[in-house]
């Protein structure tokens, strides 16, 4: 019987009977793996501490069959604090369904880990908003995933200089004001309550020269410094949480339960019309 051992965080726990529960496990190695933690779900079970949501540890197994049964381990890091404010806890859940929507059993994962940790890490402590953390996890991470748009210039006349761009979500490219209107298309006034309805082709969404500076910066920054960017204005903020959140739901077409849940928790974000 072959044992292995492996480090990662907890990203996925599904209960089985009274006392044991499955664990997806997200590790740089081996990109996500399903682990029986017999015992995990109970109160004083010795594997209880390294079985809960959000824990990132050494996971120590053996293979039986067709399962991964866990022997043992040791945790790194809890994020206790995650579990101390709603909104924390609901965008952590939202960050860890999204990492495995964008992982693979088997396929090695170091970045999205590694991304992964540095955001739980930075809401658990409030080091930034968490429109900024969630906006920056999301773009990255699907740039990581090969979905990464080009902010570079615009895809027509090739400008990289504009007061206002225009992002073509589902190609991902740019467009100047100038080609914007030349081309005759409209800005897309996105809503929360529209998020479900936003997968058509011809989603355009209009981009500060800020906010684009913030999506160009977060494409490329290190990941230990990939919140480090400052927006001042408010409306900034709200339509780059908004631009990423679009990105990924159009690109991946489906939404998710965890942030239809973040969202419903939190106040709603003021609206406001997108001007052409």
């Amino acid at each position: 019987m072959r044992h292995e051992s492996i480090d990662g965080v907890v990203v996925r726990v599904r209960d089985y009977g009274d006392h044991d529960r499955y664990l997806s496990v997200l590790t740089a190695d081996a990109g996500r793996i399903t682990v029986l933690s017999k015992g995990g779900h109970s109160l004083k079970g010795p594997q209880t501490a390294i079985s809960q949501l959000y824990t990132y540890a050494n996971f120590e197994y053996y293979r039986r069959g067709d399962f991964n049964i866990l022997k043992g381990g040791s945790a790194y890091e809890h994020f206790y604090a995650l579990s101390m404010d709603i909104d924390r806890l609901n965008l952590a859940a939202y960050l860890c369904d999204l990492a495995c929507e964008l992982t693979d059993e088997g396929e090695p994962a170091p970045e999205m880990l590694r991304l992964l940790l540095n955001s739980l890490y930075a809401i658990s402590k409030e080091l930034y908003p968490q429109e900024i953390i969630k906006g920056a996890f999301e773009l990255r991470a699907m740039a990581m995933s090969g979905y990464a748009p080009n902010l570079s210039a615009c895809s027509v006349c090739g400008r990289d200089v504009d007061e206002h761009f225009y992002l073509h979500v589902m190609s991902g490219s740019l467009l100047c004001s100038e080609c914007f209107s030349a081309q005759g298309k409209e800005v897309k006034k996105i809503t929360d309550a529209s998020y479900d309805d936003i997968r058509e082709s011809e989603t355009v969404m209009g981009l500060t020269p800020a906010v684009n500076a913030a999506m160009r910066y977060v494409l490329c920054a290190p990941l230990e410094r990939l919140f480090a960017f400052g927006l001042e204005e408010a409306t900034d903020v709200e339509d780059f949480a908004r631009t990423t959140q679009t990105y990924v739901l159009s690109h991946l077409e489906r939404g998710f339960d965890s942030l239809n849940f973040y969202h419903s928790m939190r106040n709603p974000v003021p609206q406001k019309e997108n001007k052409v």
